[in-house]
């Protein structure tokens, strides 16, 4: 399933040419839980906050790496110049799944604790709650992303519409055969057709969410933009190829554990 930002766009993941297509300018704010994730001062992935203290982003990101050359910046929207919500900080631990097989990229999931407090803004600066996702429901995704053939990370954040394709033990993610996509821990994705701006994932992506809008069941007149899928791997960045995201609901036993329950607030906002 497909579902970033960017324009189009060639990169190397894991040594597989990647092409993004598509995806629109995102508006400064429109994702306040979105963050960067920095190595020696420059984006290597996206993730989303957790809570105060925790963000979340995918294993991948994150394994092998010392808490001394990352940081993580909330409030940004251009990796060049400074915002005006922007604030690097500081890495205290990196926790990666336990199980993470970096092969295949299975159970691609890691939880970044910060050496001080996130200070929420409800505006520019939030959190954002996890569920089950959705297979009717089309979803959005955001980061900063390559934008051009053989390009590095975007400028400026990016989103696009995308849906979820439906697999099962004899449909598997496209070319992704069963013994590296698996249904139980895993979305596949695609472009939604129906979505405007629609677009493809590619490098830089990794770690960013999916997120779906659900309704608050105590009051259905509110939104709640909901974070259902973590960008683990492509098959491609062109239109037609698939996405593979970590399945975040398979891990709420795991995030609870470690980082402890998140904040309760709702939030009426809609990304279309």
């Amino acid at each position: 399933m497909k579902l970033l930002l960017l324009l189009a766009a060639t990169c190397t993941v894991s040594g597989i040419r990647d092409r993004i297509t598509d995806g629109g300018l995102a508006s400064p704010g429109q994702f306040p839980y979105v963050v960067s994730v920095t190595e020696n001062g420059r984006h290597i992935c996206g993730g989303f906050i957790y809570s105060a203290r925790w963000i979340v982003t995918a294993a991948s990101c994150v394994f092998g790496k010392s808490m001394l050359t990352l940081n993580v910046v909330v409030g940004q929207f251009n990796l060049i110049n400074p915002d005006v919500n922007e604030k690097i900080m500081d890495v205290y631990t990196i926790t990666v799944f336990p199980e993470y097989d970096s092969a295949i990229k299975r159970h691609d999931i890691a939880l970044i604790r910060l050496k001080e407090n996130i200070l929420f803004d409800d505006g520019y600066v939030d959190f954002i709650a996890f569920n089950e996702a959705d297979i009717s429901k089309k979803g959005v995704i955001m980061g900063w992303g390559a934008t051009f053939d053989g390009g590095l990370e975007s400028v400026n954040l990016r989103y696009a519409g995308a849906a979820i394709f439906p697999t099962s033990d004899t449909v598997p993610c496209g070319n992704y055969a069963n013994t590296e996509f698996d249904t139980t821990t895993m979305i596949c994705s695609t472009v939604s057709l129906a979505a405007v701006p629609s677009g493809s994932a590619c490098q830089y992506d990794e770690g960013s969410p999916f997120v779906q809008e659900f309704t608050d069941p105590a009051d259905p007149s509110l939104v709640i933009p909901t974070a259902v899928g973590i960008f683990s791997k492509t098959e491609g960045c062109r239109s037609d190829s698939l996405g593979v995201y970590t399945r975040l609901s398979v891990y709420t036993t795991w995030l609870l554990e470690t980082a402890g329950q998140q904040p309760t607030r709702s939030h009426n906002s809609s990304y279309f």
